[in-house]
């Protein structure tokens, strides 16, 4: 199995609405991931392969001047096979002196686990996004204030 990750351009929008279940019925977000694709507010898009097939993708954007992971989505016939792994991993090698958040729903636990088992920390709530499915929202610290925040439990 070969997992590769690479930056994602406007040519690569039509396999990102492709895996992206919300985006092949909802105009919002296909506009959204058009301007995302397009790098239009400083977002950055990432692709990601496996065995040569688009597998899944991400977006980083910006959240008070740290970056944040937008959305991360896994194409349903890849799923539990390293994808979302491969680009956390991808996007936290580029933001590595950084703070880098990401939110995800109560809902999604794979998603909190897989947080949790990348060292990510709880860093609060908003509720009324979703309704009855409030955000959760995470940090990965840089590597000096991870260990400094892990000594400290």
């Amino acid at each position: 199995m070969s997992l590769t990750v690479r930056l994602a351009g406007p040519a690569d929008l039509a396999a990102a609405i492709t895996m992206d279940a919300v985006a092949t019925h909802d105009a919002h977000r296909r506009d959204w991931l058009t301007r995302a694709f397009n790098g239009e507010t400083g977002r950055v898009a990432r692709l990601a392969f496996l065995d040569g097939q688009p597998a899944g993708f991400a977006v980083v954007g910006d959240f008070f001047s740290n970056p944040f992971l937008d959305l991360i989505v896994t194409a349903p016939a890849a799923r539990r096979q390293g994808v979302a792994s491969a680009l956390m991993a991808e996007i936290e090698r580029v933001h590595a002196g950084l703070k880098l958040f990401v939110s995800t729903n109560v809902s999604n636990t794979v998603m909190q686990d897989l947080l949790a088992r990348r060292g990510y920390l709880p860093s609060g709530r908003v509720d009324n996004l979703d309704p009855g499915d409030p955000e959760l929202f995470y940090v990965r610290l840089p590597a000096p204030q991870r260990r400094l925040s892990m000594a400290k439990v």
